[in-house]
């Protein structure tokens, strides 16, 4: 449990000193995560379903969570004149101030970051998301959730939007642990996804439909709940996941253009950490050029 407390607030403020200019926001994020820490829960359950966070679409769920991602990948974007690959490195993460209410900020940097003006290295503006869960089914195994997520103009490096962007969201889980005996071998899928319209402060930006979604089969519900696989640490706690994080402009300046990727990968299951690793296959030209990979790492603080 000390350990657990340490690690949190370690990560919570280096994310802190690499954005002192937010300490309007950093400090009641802060106080908040500490004065609340003892009311944190089970994240990701419904059932006897488990819905590992996945790197690129969010999940339903709220929790006292801490989670860094490294990788290269294309840079993905409505509007991005450069699609070249570049670095990136995200570190972030949320709070439950109360039962089933989430709120979560994330800082990405990128090396180059074609979101400045002029293109430099540094910080994109910083994430939001905050959420109320609305219903947890057990027996049917699904979550609903709805929010509002985006990023705060003016909050990131040298040369960034001014602009803030926000999107009404429903997120959602699902697991197949309610299909007969018959297909049992299909139980362990589940699919979890997002679905929001992304505004902006500016009007002269364009709106966009964001759809992402994953498909996932656990190993860890097949060994636990369907038939034992026989296989031991690590393979046993693997889920195998394809994440699908898309978004459609829904603008005249780019009416119907999808953009996004197309990432395979696995996720391991440890006691409340996970990780992460995958793949980034562009869907078209408009979302960059060349394979990416990305790594996470995925901390919960509870029970």
């Amino acid at each position: 449990m000390i350990l657990d407390v340490v690690l949190r607030d370690w990560v919570l403020l280096i994310y802190l000193r690499l954005k002192m200019k937010l300490t309007y926001i950093g400090l009641p994020f802060l106080a908040t995560w500490i004065l609340h820490a003892g009311l944190v829960s089970a994240h990701g359950i419904a059932g006897n379903r488990y819905f590992p966070p996945t790197i690129s679409v969010d999940d339903p769920y709220a929790a006292y969570e801490a989670h860094a991602v490294m990788g290269r990948t294309p840079n993905v974007g409505l509007n991005n004149s450069n699609t070249n690959r570049g670095n990136v490195m995200t570190i972030g993460g949320g709070i439950e101030p109360f039962d089933g209410f989430g709120i979560a900020i994330d800082g990405l940097y990128r090396d180059p970051n074609a979101n400045l003006t002029p293109q430099t290295t540094g910080f994109d503006n910083l994430y939001y998301n905050v959420k109320k869960e609305l219903m947890i089914n057990d027996e049917h195994e699904y979550a609903i959730t709805f929010g509002v997520n985006g990023q705060l103009g003016g909050t990131g490096g040298s040369g960034v939007a001014s602009y803030t962007t926000y999107a009404p969201t429903i997120f959602y889980a699902k697991g197949f642990g309610d299909l007969p005996n018959e297909l049992r071998l299909l139980k362990p899928l589940a699919i979890t996804g997002v679905l929001g319209y992304q505004m902006s402060t500016d009007q002269s930006q364009p709106t966009a439909l964001n759809w992402g979604f994953t498909l996932q089969y656990s190993f860890l519900y097949l060994n636990n709940y369907v038939q034992s696989t026989g296989w031991g640490e690590p393979w046993n706690r693997l889920v195998a996941v394809v994440e699908f994080p898309l978004q459609t402009c829904m603008s005249s300046i780019c009416n119907g253009q999808v953009t996004g990727s197309v990432n395979p990968g696995l996720v391991w299951v440890g006691n409340n950490y996970n990780l992460s690793a995958e793949a980034v296959f562009p869907i078209n030209n408009q979302s960059g050029r060349g394979v990416g990979a990305l790594f996470q790492i995925h901390k919960f603080f509870g029970k």
